[in-house]
């Protein structure tokens, strides 16, 4: 089973590939090995000055060796000038770089905090939010998005949008051509093949590496193959992150399962929501998945998927706003209250 022959010309007519992201080096902003020695050219290097060349032989008969010049060691000054002190000796070393960290809502709050929660029922707005928000900062990012849907509002309207317009719009976040053309391209392939249930398309190395490299490029598989296969991975620009999100707020709706990611009004005998079987990369994505890991009382750890049931500390914490910081990829609770000194500074009990 083939994907139609007019979804192919989509991709072929913006130039795009459904097995290209922007977690890959965009190809607005590649650079060929010749512009790069174009930009940094080598030296040229005279023969008759090289003390290593020997002339070639000549028809008048064999090559001459020639006598090696001698170079001389550049003489050193006996009474350098001592260097001073790249750090000053009268205060203490600077503290290392603060770890990363994040605030948490409770596990009792209606939503994390999340964009993609917000885009939930809405898979095309969510893909084209993931491509916004790859390599930008949700601050940045966010406002251009929003004003992007209230411009092209429908799956329509952005199939129908002028590239120049749309790139104009989002260049402040970088890699604007990239970006432009596969919302628009995304829409496009959406209206002639949208994401459906039981038709499942590879994507190389995901989610583990030579994952999709026994799936032909240009088919698809049903719900009964157990090769790894997505509906949405045909769409150009759908990298891991992409799929990451859309798995863990989309999937289990468009499957029929569920109303929702939280498995609401699922009727399925044995049903397992499909965020608990993700393994982002992304570090919010990971923090909000141990928050909602956190909310049935387990700890997660974000590369192996392993739980450990969590402390009654843990859960404390858990249950009232907090901060959590990162160790080795895993967002880890701070489980110590935060208080204000009265100077003003924040104490830990």
């Amino acid at each position: 089973m083939s994907p139609p022959a007019k979804s192919r010309k989509i991709l072929e007519e913006l130039d795009l590939s459904s097995d290209s992201s922007l977690s890959d080096p965009p190809s607005d902003l590649d650079l060929d090995l010749d512009d790069d020695l174009a930009l940094y050219p080598t030296p040229k290097i005279s023969p008759s000055k090289s003390p290593h060349f020997l002339p070639p032989e000549s028809a008048s008969g064999p090559r001459t060796p020639v006598k090696h010049t001698k170079f001389l060691e550049p003489e050193i000054s006996k009474d350098p000038r001592p260097k001073r002190p790249k750090i000053s000796p009268y205060f203490p070393n600077s503290p290392d770089p603060p770890q990363s960290c994040l605030p948490f809502p409770p596990i009792d709050a209606p939503s994390f905090g999340l964009v993609q929660e917000q885009l939930a029922h809405e898979p095309f707005k969510l893909l084209i939010a993931t491509i916004f928000l790859n390599r930008t900062r949700g601050g940045v990012a966010l406002p251009v998005l929003f004003k992007v849907f209230e411009r092209y509002p429908t799956i329509h309207a952005m199939a129908s949008a002028d590239l120049t317009e749309l790139v104009s719009m989002i260049r402040c976040l970088g890699f604007q051509n990239q970006r432009a053309k596969k919302c628009i391209g995304i829409a496009q392939l959406w209206q002639t093949d949208p994401p459906v249930k039981s038709k499942r398309y590879r994507k190389i190395h995901y989610p583990k590496k030579l994952d999709g490299r026994d799936v032909p490029a240009d088919e698809y598989l049903d719900d009964e193959d157990p090769r790894a296969a997505w509906e949405i991975a045909h769409l150009p620009g759908v990298g891991a992150y992409s799929l990451d999100s859309w798995r863990i707020f989309c999937r289990d709706e468009l499957r029929g399962l569920a109303k929702d990611w939280k498995g609401t009004d699922s009727d399925v005998h044995g049903f397992v929501p499909e965020w608990k079987s993700v393994l982002p990369q992304d570090k919010e994505l990971r923090a909000y998945l141990t928050w909602m890991w956190l909310k049935e009382g387990w700890v997660w750890d974000c590369h192996s998927g392993d739980l450990t049931p969590a402390g009654e500390k843990t859960l404390r914490a858990a249950r009232r706003d907090g901060v959590a910081h990162e160790e080795d990829g895993n967002w880890v609770l701070q489980t110590s209250p935060v208080k204000k000194a009265p100077n003003g500074l924040h104490v830990m009990d």
